[in-house]
């Protein structure tokens, strides 16, 4: 088999990873970020050294190996800061939420208390105007 033809094969392999339908079964499911060229290796029917950064013929594939990498873990890092401000935004309505819910119980307390003296107070208006 000619380098190129191995380098061919895992150009191959690099893309069923991409498109998510490996023939190895222990690379199903595995993140953009994950891959690696052992891993595109091994999924090209190679050992997992077959791809060497030293090899000529190989840099061109590793590089953009390394490109989709990096660019799927800034997407990832992008995601995870949205993620982090949405939880935190989240976080800040639930405390928000907890104490318009205080509020609004102290205010309830406050309008039982204010309707029972109003209910003392008719019942001795009531009782003041029976003995007149």
């Amino acid at each position: 088999m000619n380098k190129s033809n191995g380098v061919d094969l895992c150009e191959v392999a690099l893309q069923r990873l991409l498109d998510g339908k490996p023939e190895m079964a222990r690379n199903v499911g595995v993140e953009i970020s994950e891959i690696t060229p052992a891993m595109v290796s091994i999924e090209a029917g190679f050992d997992k050294g077959y791809l060497k950064r030293s090899r000529p013929s190989h840099k061109p594939l590793i590089a953009r190996i390394d490109s989709l990498k990096m660019a799927a873990a800034q997407t990832d890092n992008s995601e995870k800061k949205r993620l982090r401000k949405a939880l935190k935004e989240c976080e800040q309505y639930k405390k928000e939420a907890e104490e318009a819910r205080a509020t609004m119980s102290k205010v309830l307390t406050q309008n039982l208390i204010l309707l029972q003296k109003v209910r003392e107070l008719e019942s001795e208006l009531l009782i003041k105007k029976q003995k007149a």
